[in-house]
């Protein structure tokens, strides 16, 4: 992409946004690990463009120095899709949505002198594979699956370690979502790991939640929880209509829990991350706490949720809702979550710092434009449209599925993508009431006019209405006007002057196009008034 708008450059060269990684990549379910000065981001891996929706892509990885987080290092591809036999054996099956050869989201551990991947194959009852490698980055090599102990296997069981058939049997054959007309009892699904006190002990879980315990010798034996005799201890159990009541039940915010747990140990309790849906439209990321790594775990509250349900006011969410995931890091005495949003061409990781609250755990952070970084956005730098966090249809009914809408665009400017085409990422369906917004920029502290310049691919005339505070009832502080030139004729720049403002403020953009759409955003700035007279 372009590095200037009108020789103002862009501020993601200094800090951190959301999404953290590059426009083009798309790294859901992200579980991000320390490993010395670096922290290590795992995920799923969605490729835009590809004829499965998700989790199309080899596991790869990206890292960012613990003390220069706006700054993260693409390490390659570490584990490949095939190199795992369960795939091999079902990859010329058509799987539009990943279900039956995807990835799904791993977990990386480090033991001794070793790393230790874990992962799942889409709803596939084939168990976690399991891969070990020498570095963080690997590459990493297929070792098995979570298997059953060979005294306990039944008579007659034969297992070939081909990778298919020792690891479904760890978990009773996990029920899938839809069968038999219940939840998932212990589906292995979305592992997450704890090393602790010598113990190594598995999360996970669909609809249910559930821990084993793993003999350290091997990293992939379940062992017999010693109290109560079983392998699989539950955490959370839910009913095929427990998401269903929790979505309606309004201000009395029920939770229930769906998937992706990730679990950390801070100061001696052990804290449970994983995607919830509650009243109020709530999709987010959740969290709960234990004494011992088995629990019991006693719920604490929302860590962050898309759209900000339950931060906003009125609490409705304010951008596309969908499954959530991710886990916590530590970096200079700040704990961060890492979760994802949904696009047009899949899923991106976006992270926020935490605070913590007085029952040890973390206030809901409130998702925005921000990333890593808590400072407010610099206004008189550019930014990419893509980074907004706020993204509203009109407020008619109809208008829900008239959002704006963040896509990638084909662009010589942009950067090189899994199918060798260079993309950019825009913002795009702007249709009349339409509305985007970014949170939070910073104008300093006079009360003076500034220029906004929005570059626009335009497809229509009309006007963008640019508010303060909020959109509508905020303050209307300039309106863009898309003149007729400017429409077919590709990216270009427009400048409206603004009303004095000054200090923070979330921004908001309301289209208004004459016809149709308005057109595709690329970046905007504001340039303080003082350099128009230079």
């Amino acid at each position: 992409m372009s590095t200037t708008i009108e020789d103002i450059p862009l501020g993601t060269g200094e800090r951190s946004v959301n999404p953290f990684l590059p426009g083009n990549e798309f790294i859901p379910d992200g579980e991000p690990r320390v490993f010395g000065d670096r922290v290590y981001l795992y995920g799923s891996h969605d490729v835009a463009g590809s004829s499965t929706r998700m989790c199309a892509g080899d596991y790869v990885c990206w890292s960012a120095a613990l003390d220069d987080l706006a700054n993260w290092r693409y390490d390659g591809v570490i584990y490949r899709r095939l190199q795992d036999p369960y795939v091999r054996s079902v990859a010329h099956k058509r799987d539009p949505n990943g279900m039956v050869s995807g990835l799904f989201a791993p977990d990386v551990i480090h033991i001794d002198d070793a790393y230790y991947l874990y992962y799942g194959v889409g709803m596939s009852t084939s168990g976690f594979g399991v891969a070990k490698a020498s570095s963080p980055t690997g590459p990493f090599e297929y070792v098995g699956r979570v298997r059953h102990p060979e005294a306990d296997k039944p008579t007659g069981w034969r297992d070939d370690q081909d990778g298919i058939d020792d690891g479904d049997l760890a978990f009773g054959k996990g029920v899938g979502l839809f069968r038999r007309g219940r939840m998932s009892k212990e589906f292995p699904y979305d592992p997450a790991l704890l090393h602790h006190g010598g113990r190594l002990f598995l999360y996970f879980g669909l609809g249910n939640c559930s821990v084993v315990e793993l003999d350290p010798a091997d990293k992939r034996t379940v062992v017999r929880n010693e109290t109560t005799g079983e392998y699989v201890t539950p955490i959370f159990r839910s009913s095929a209509i427990g998401p269903a009541l929790a979505l309606a039940s309004g201000r009395r915010r029920r939770t229930a829990f769906m998937n992706g747990p990730s679990i950390r140990e801070i100061d001696g309790r052990f804290w449970l991350s994983y995607w919830a849906v509650g009243g109020e439209g709530f999709f987010g990321m959740y969290h709960s706490v234990a004494d011992q790594p088995l629990g019991p775990f006693e719920p604490v509250g929302p860590l962050v949720s898309l759209g900000n349900a339950w931060k906003n006011t009125p609490p409705a969410p304010t951008d596309r809702r969908g499954n959530t995931h991710g886990g916590m890091f530590e970096a200079g005495g700040t704990w961060y979550q890492v979760y994802h949003r949904h696009t047009a061409d899949g899923r991106q990781a976006c992270a926020t710092p935490l605070t913590r609250a007085p029952h040890g755990g973390f206030e809901q952070a409130e998702y925005t434009s921000r990333g890593l970084d808590a400072s407010d956005l610099d206004a008189f730098s550019a930014w990419p449209a893509s980074i907004a966090c706020h993204l509203v249809g009109p407020r008619s009914l109809p208008g829900r599925s008239r959002r704006p809408s963040i896509m990638l665009r084909e662009d010589p400017r942009g950067t090189e993508d899994e199918s060798g085409r260079h993309t950019l990422q825009v913002v795009g369906n702007t249709h009349r009431g339409g509305t985007i917004g970014f949170k939070y920029l910073d104008f300093g502290p006079d009360q003076v006019p500034h220029t906004l310049l929005v570059e626009i691919a335009a497809r229509s005339t009309g006007r963008i209405q640019v508010y303060v505070g909020a959109p509508h009832t905020g303050t209307l502080i300039a309106s863009v006007a898309v003149p007729k030139s400017a429409v077919g004729a590709g990216w270009r720049t427009i400048e409206a002057g603004t009303a004095p403002v000054a200090g923070s403020h979330a921004l908001f953009m309301v289209f208004e196009p004459d016809r149709g759409q308005l057109g595709d955003l690329s970046l905007f700035a504001f340039r303080r008034r003082e350099d128009d007279a230079k």
